[in-house]
């Protein structure tokens, strides 16, 4: 199959992958107490298992997109590119576990299996924080990495937007423990720069 042939297509995965991130997000933050995701999954269970399939389409659309990134950059930061996409296949296969570990958590919280003080206690258990930090830090590392090929690939390849905003998004790690809609701007930088590049993609 020629380039042209699927190359349309894993740009249109990226873009609804991107979209079905950010719509996730929105669906599935309400608040960041425990008490606040409690409420939602009891109140509104329909929006929660939403959020947890967009989390799951999120990631097989930006799985599918990662080959359009990797045809865009051929010069100039090509071998950060593929690290870059490696790395983000990574995160972006925690998604999906991500959108399991949501219909798993709301399946106790409806049949009354899971107290908020259970919800934090568990919280701290190792294997459970080992796979957070290596999902979150696969995520950012890759968008980082991504942001540095895109910049050393120059105006040619895409315009300096794009990783100005992936850069963006990675520095808004730092404010994660910020309020609600911190994190819903933060996604919005995740968001943009990916259908930037498939626009970009399929321009070309």
């Amino acid at each position: 199959m020629r380039n042209d042939d699927w190359l349309p297509v894993s740009a249109a995965a990226l873009v609804a992958g991107a979209m079905a991130l950010l719509l996730a997000t929105v669906l599935t933050t309400d608040g960041a107490t425990t008490q606040a995701m409690f409420r939602t999954v009891q109140e509104q269970g329909g929006r929660w298992l939403g959020g947890a399939f967009m989390y799951f389409l999120a990631s097989v659309g930006l799985i599918l997109g990662l080959p359009a990134i990797i045809v865009l950059v051929q010069g100039r930061g090509r071998r950060t590119a593929m690290a870059a996409c490696v790395v983000l296949a990574v995160g972006y296969l925690g998604t999906a576990g991500y959108a399991a570990l949501l219909i798993f958590f709301r399946a106790l919280v409806v049949t009354e299996a899971l107290t908020p003080a259970a919800l934090e206690a568990a919280a701290e258990e190792n294997g459970l924080m080992t796979f957070v930090f290596a999902w979150v830090g696969a995520f950012y590392l890759g968008e980082l990495l991504l942001a540095i090929a895109l910049w050393r690939a120059g105006t040619d390849v895409i315009a300096r937007w794009v990783p100005i905003a992936l850069l963006g998004h990675v520095v808004s790690l730092a404010f994660v423990a910020g309020p609600t809609w911190v994190g819903q701007v933060a996604v919005v930088l995740v968001a943009l720069p990916l259908c930037g590049l498939a626009i970009r993609v399929a321009q070309r």
